[in-house]
């Protein structure tokens, strides 16, 4: 009989390092190496330092039997958070080579021995314990949303909000692969209509409805009584626009996000960062995906208090998001959707009509009903003489007399109230005005709606009213202000960040959500210390680091440089002359 011969087993070192001859895992031999340059590894530092989840993170960590962790809550908190500043994709395997490219003195720092070695297992086994912790009852103030608005607060420490803000969300696909044929996009009927798509339901008011010459999906159907393509328990199907070489379609999550505009028009350009997030599955209510943003924000926001959305989320019930947010303290502006824009009747017994969300008297003259929206591609004289008109109209409107009360009403005035902006024949004060305003041609002796006071509700047309007449240069000019989302979307998918499918690995929208948040808020330190080192100045997390401030260049000589012409010396100058 023949005997194999036993080799004893490999000894394992107490101080974490894996013995030469250890059979090592495919994902374990990765060779590449990450550096993390001072600068970052400094306010990834001091954003752990300022976080308000770093002791829940440590508590978590400590609290399990066992040898002690080697991989510490400060070493995962600082590794998924250098990841995505070094441009590389959330994966653990790209988290692993960037732990193994810090040097001895960062890895002292963050109470890692200098020659451990931490392994993808530690790294994938920290955010699935992290994960855990935010779904457990044993931590009842902390889940996922939570937690990355922690993280979002930590990367804008003392950065002051601008008193604006702009909402939007973009898609963000799951890992998952979608498993069945002829997917169909079976997005909350409470919305925009759905595109013109092969995809899409014909009844936007029965989302399983059968299609015409197509089989329903035999894909299982989720909690939620929506279907489920992939092994992805929450990612569902979705719309997004069709950027990046991407189709109208996707499977996965929508990602709401707020970010700062400037206060007015006009004033300085805003820095576009993250100021709160919310996920949830593709195609889920936009109103109530977008509200949980809102709240996330709580009482940060200083005047003017103005949220700017577009028509996702003013198309939607206005139980759901507008009146919310109005109850909130913000002054909202949208944009309209064909569907919304016309004429409706005012409250009744006042002689009053709603046109495009604004209330005007019936002696409006006829001309002056039905008025084309400034667009952006129209030429210059089509635009004055569209915003001339808007301007006639704007007369007759009824305006704000007070402040909004906390029972959720608002008076508003007539055109003919002092300080009036037409002449009433009912309105004997008003005709003592110029004779440059406009005369109505209501009856004396007659009602009619010029000089009133109403009293409004939250119930009336939220979704409509805005502080500026939807389809003039005002509005074009305060509601375009929103393109600071667009650029920070820019950032995150193509600029700065390539976050498409791939980019991050893994099920379920609680881990999904974990991600997003180390991401943006390393994005928010990008964008933050780019933006004050092209002007020399020192960025909030460099002050709280007490960095000294940086040094000055004249500007003649950044225009030099700038243009490839190199500023000639003194002594060469005075040869020359």
């Amino acid at each position: 009989m023949v005997t194999r011969k036993k080799h004893p087993p490999h000894p394992r070192k107490r101080d974490g390092r894996a013995d030469a001859g250890r059979v090592r895992r495919l994902h374990e031999v990765s060779t590449a190496v990450h550096r993390t340059e001072p600068w970052q590894f400094k306010r990834v530092m001091a954003m752990i330092d300022l976080c308000a989840a770093h002791d829940f993170v440590r508590e978590v960590f400590e609290h399990h039997r066992g040898a002690h962790r080697v991989f510490t809550a400060d070493a995962f908190l600082a590794a998924y958070i250098v990841t995505p500043m070094l441009g590389i994709a959330m994966h653990q395997t790209n988290v692993t080579a960037v732990v193994r490219g810090w040097t001895a003195s960062q890895r002292r720092a963050l109470g890692i021995s200098p020659h451990a070695d931490i392994k993808y297992k530690s790294v994938n086994d920290a955010l699935r314990r992290l994960t855990w912790a935010c779904r457990s009852s044993r931590y009842p103030e902390w889940d996922e949303r939570a937690f990355a608005q922690a993280l979002l607060d930590a990367s804008l420490w003392r950065w002051p909000p601008t008193g604006a803000i702009a909402l939007d969300s973009t898609d963000v696909s799951t890992w998952g692969r979608v498993r069945y044929r002829k997917p169909l996009v079976d997005a909350d009927p409470d919305g925009v209509p759905p595109p013109n798509h092969p995809l899409a339901p014909p009844d936007p008011e029965h989302p399983h409805a059968r299609r015409r010459g197509h089989h329903l999906p035999n894909a299982p159907v989720g909690r939620d009584k929506r279907y489920r393509y992939t092994v992805d328990p929450d990612a569902r199907m979705g719309w997004r626009s069709p950027e990046f070489e991407e189709t109208p379609c996707f499977c996965g999550f929508d990602l709401h996000v707020i970010t700062d505009v400037p206060s007015a028009p006009g004033r300085a350009p805003a820095v576009h960062i993250v100021r709160a997030l919310n996920l949830t599955a593709a195609g889920s209510h936009k109103g109530i995906g977008g509200l949980a943003a809102v709240q996330a924000l709580g009482e940060s926001i200083p005047d003017p208090h103005e949220l700017i959305a577009d028509r996702a989320y003013n198309n939607v019930r206005n139980d759901t998001f507008a009146i919310p947010v109005w109850e909130r303290g913000y002054t909202t502006i949208y944009d309209l959707h064909a569907n919304q824009r016309g004429m409706h009747p005012g409250p009744e017994g006042t002689h009053t009509i709603w046109i495009d969300g604004v209330l005007y008297p019936d002696s409006l003259p006829e001309g002056l009903y039905d008025l084309d929206p400034i667009e952006t591609d129209m030429s210059d004289d089509e635009r004055e003489r569209l915003e001339r008109r808007h301007q006639a109209r704007q007369a007759y409107a009824y305006v704000p007399h007070d402040a909004r009360h906390p029972d959720g009403t608002r008076r508003y005035r007539g055109p003919a109230v002092q300080p009036a902006r037409v002449r009433c024949p009912n309105n004997p004060v008003s005709m003592r005005g110029s004779l440059s305003l406009p005369t109505t041609s209501c009856t004396r002796g007659e009602q009619c709606g010029c000089g009133r006071t109403i009293t409004l509700r939250d119930t009336d047309y939220p979704d409509l009213r805005m502080p500026v007449q939807h389809g003039t240069l005002a509005w074009e000019a305060s509601y375009h202000r929103r393109v600071g989302i667009e650029s920070l979307f820019a950032d995150l998918k193509q600029n700065r960040l390539h976050v498409h499918r791939g980019y991050f690995r893994g099920f379920g929208i609680s881990r999904y959500t974990l991600l997003l948040g180390f991401t943006l808020a390393a994005l928010n330190l990008l964008i933050l210390h780019d933006w004050h080192f092209k002007r020399e100045l020192l960025d909030p997390l460099g002050r709280y680091l007490g960095e000294p401030e940086p040094e000055h260049t004249p500007q003649r000589r950044l225009r030099r440089i700038a243009s490839g012409h190199p500023e000639k010396s003194s002594a060469t100058t005075e040869s020359g002359r």
